[in-house]
């Protein structure tokens, strides 16, 4: 059998439970996680990690469920679990928002190992910064947009608010707000109460008497959501999708120059609206 590097989730609560951990394991699975982490789940398996290796039985589990736990990738795993523990209850100490959420509905088969994560952020991040460039190309409305910023000169990329940060935070020609939230793969229907979390935000502190539109960007978006959307005013869906092109630059000649950076060329991505 193949080592298994990361174990997952459902497996974790399973062994909890039928080793007399339910209570524990619940506790794990309503505990606020600070809205930093984009997957909440992977912090609550550092802590049924935790829990099981506290009740001396994380062996046990690692010669069912998580077999490559004791090789240099397992090793990573394990550490990654305890840095993002350890992150999160700093800030959840330090008083700093905290989202509580219940316990993610994952496929297994779109289980990711932690390490990943830091991947996705940079991901989600490329994906941010490609909207916030191509605003007034973005299909909102008909109207043409561009990125907030406030009196103090504060910008709408990851603006903050008091329920949590908005990805990003703009406005028409009008100037009514429109209010992002990004899913870097499928748009779960509960993306809308993060999203209308914020708008109600926006709303009550800085539209006042304009008006709050709100929209999903996912590179899927997940049946449920269209579902929950069509009964939900001034919310739009959009799939966004990523092309790479390649260029041939040829081989380095004896009169190039010697000190010219050869890299590839740019993803170019694009966002569609989504009924």
């Amino acid at each position: 059998m193949a080592p298994t590097h990361y174990p997952r989730i459902a497996e974790l609560y399973s062994f909890a439970a039928a080793h007399g951990l339910s209570a524990e394991s619940e506790k794990i699975r309503r505990l606020p996680i600070h809205s930093t982490f984009r997957r909440p789940h992977l912090v609550r398996k550092a802590y049924l990690v935790e829990l099981l290796e506290s009740r001396g039985l994380l062996d046990e589990f690692s010669a069912q469920y998580w077999l490559g736990r004791h090789t240099p990738r397992g090793d990573r795993t394990y550490a990654s679990y305890r840095d993002q523990r350890t992150l999160n209850e700093t800030l959840v100490l330090q008083g700093e928002v905290v989202v509580e959420e219940e316990a993610e509905e994952v496929a297994e088969n779109q289980e990711q190992p932690p390490e990943l994560d830091a991947v996705s952020f940079a991901l989600e991040a490329q994906l941010r910064d490609f909207i916030v460039e191509n605003l007034p190309r973005i299909p909102v409305n008909g109207s043409r947009l561009k990125l907030f910023v406030d009196s103090s000169g504060r910008e709408g990329r990851e603006y903050p608010t008091a329920v949590g940060p908005i990805d990003i935070l703009a406005q028409d020609e009008s100037g009514d707000f429109i209010v992002f939230e990004l899913k870097l793969e499928r748009g779960p229907d509960r993306a809308l109460g993060q999203l209308a979390r914020y708008m109600g935000w926006v709303k009550l502190q800085l539209a006042v008497e304009r008006n709050v539109r709100g929209v999903v960007v996912a590179r899927s978006i997940d049946e449920r959501l269209r579902y929950a959307a069509c009964v939900i005013p001034n919310v739009s869906l959009l799939e966004y999708a990523v092309e790479f092109r390649l260029q041939d630059v040829g081989p380095m000649t004896t009169d190039a120059q010697p000190n010219k950076a050869l890299h590839p060329t740019a993803a170019a991505a694009s966002v569609s609206g989504r009924g």
